[in-house]
């Protein structure tokens, strides 16, 4: 009788919660745990342990960490992620494999859910693609004939900065006209609270949409102007075979997306329209798990 394989592990670590799962070879996700993300990244570690601990013994060598960034992956240690205040500069890959006897693949949060995406996800029959996340901010995980793309600093897919616009709001960190800046969950929630004294983001600008409420109209063809101009970027510097869209705003991919894709064959070039596939992501809040499960196994560039 064949050996049974070992499940994977995978982490995912967030400002608000850590999830872990135990995640079999073919994607599926056999158990799930969840616990609210300390400020004090000892103590987050010993969360983490608790939730993974009993199934260490059944599990692959190699665990996978899903994390925001910035991030150094090359030393194993979190930057300055806003997200994750008290956890700036800390070693976590030397803690983690110290106190788990695990090898520790520690990843960016869009990279993890692009994986899982591909492997698992809406991508699992392309040879290419672009997972995009659309919430708070905007960021990517690139991969290219089942590679992740990494980049010479491990900041490939840092999209959110790119510039599509002349003009825009002013953002710490970012450029002005950024895509990040015109086409986030936030750049919307601005928006509505300006136009409604409202902070009800994205979900009740659809709403009032959907009720043809003439600024409401305004301010969505704006923003999906501006998203699609982002989109049509990375077509033709990337041309990948699937563009997956995810994060918390594309809960509206009933509306987006109708007006999305035109939005997106109109400026890409024309010998490009015909081969364009702009998908909704499939995992939701499990991608960055199951991505992180798959870390031990994808190839990166």
């Amino acid at each position: 009788m064949a050996e049974q394989k070992k499940s994977r592990v995978g982490i995912d670590i967030g400002g608000t919660s850590i999830k872990a799962g135990l995640i079999s070879h073919d994607g599926e996700m056999i158990s799930h745990r969840e616990t609210p993300t300390p400020e004090d990244p000892n103590n987050g570690m010993d969360k983490i342990n608790a939730l993974i601990t009993d199934w260490l013994d059944d599990s692959e060598d190699m665990i996978g960490v899903a994390a925001p960034g910035p991030m150094d992956l090359a030393k194993g240690i979190f930057l300055d992620p806003p997200n994750l205040k008290g956890w700036h500069d800390f070693p976590f890959v030397r803690e983690f494999e110290e106190k788990n006897g695990k090898v520790c693949l520690f990843e960016n949060d869009a990279n993890a859910a692009a994986v899982g995406e591909y492997y698992a996800g809406a991508g699992q029959d392309a040879r290419s693609m672009v997972y995009i996340t659309i919430s708070t901010g905007i960021g990517a995980g690139i991969v290219l004939n089942g590679q992740l793309l990494s980049g010479a600093q491990f900041s490939a897919g840092e999209v959110g900065n790119m510039i599509i616009s002349g003009d825009g709001p002013k953002q710490v960190g970012l450029n002005i006209g950024s895509w990040e800046a015109l086409a986030s969950g936030t750049a919307i929630k601005k928006k509505v609270l300006d136009v409604y004294q409202s902070d009800g983001g994205a979900k009740e600008l659809i709403t009032k949409v959907g009720e043809n409420e003439s600024d409401a109209v305004h301010i969505f063809n704006d923003w999906i102007a501006h998203l699609a101009a982002g989109i049509a970027n990375l077509v033709h510097v990337i041309n990948p075979e699937m563009i997956v869209l995810g994060g918390g705003v594309m809960q509206g991919k009933d509306a987006i997306l109708p007006k999305l894709i035109p939005a997106v064959e109109e400026r890409v070039y024309v010998s490009l329209r015909d081969s364009i596939q702009i998908q909704p992501a499939q995992l939701g809040t499990k991608a960055g798990v199951v991505g992180a499960s798959y870390l031990p196994v994808v190839k990166r560039i």
